[in-house]
């Protein structure tokens, strides 16, 4: 099987260039990948990240979140790119972010901590509404004081 080369580190376990799942399911048995190379299959390894969006909405305004967590060290025994990503105060986050402000479910995502250089970023894109992960002792505005 083809092997990836590349002298930058990696965040994958593994090293293969196709997806299994589409070899497996698309291409002749036995056969060396066709049309799935390209796509990586394995558990992301440990490490620090920051989840991010920055998006229009339908008027033109930019609008935009970031919060840092980190992969957890965690088999998935699963197929695809995949790892289990833990982000401080995520359930506040989710429900006072994520659905309050209606993004859709999909973000990216920076293999490293780099929230402040985004923000800072952002504002000077004119972003007004960068939304973040806040320390339980910062309520959101709309988070009721006395839970």
């Amino acid at each position: 099987m083809a092997r990836a080369s590349t002298s930058a580190p990696s965040p994958w376990k593994t090293s293969w260039i196709y997806q299994l799942i589409q070899h497996r399911l698309l291409e002749p048995q036995d056969s060396e990948p066709d049309f799935t190379r390209g796509t990586l299959e394995g558990d992301i390894a440990a490490s620090p990240i920051t989840f991010y969006r920055l998006q229009c909405d339908s008027e033109g305004k930019l609008r935009s979140y970031i919060a840092q967590g980190e992969v957890l060290d965690v088999p998935t025994r699963s197929f695809g790119g995949i790892g289990v990503f833990a982000i401080p105060e995520m359930g506040r986050f989710y429900r006072h972010v994520l659905v309050q402000k209606r993004y859709p479910h999909h973000g990216a995502v920076a293999f490293s901590h780099v929230g402040k250089y985004l923000y800072e970023v952002f504002k000077f894109l004119g972003v007004e509404d960068i939304a973040y992960n806040q320390p339980k002792s910062l309520p959101y505005p709309t988070e009721n004081p006395w839970g």
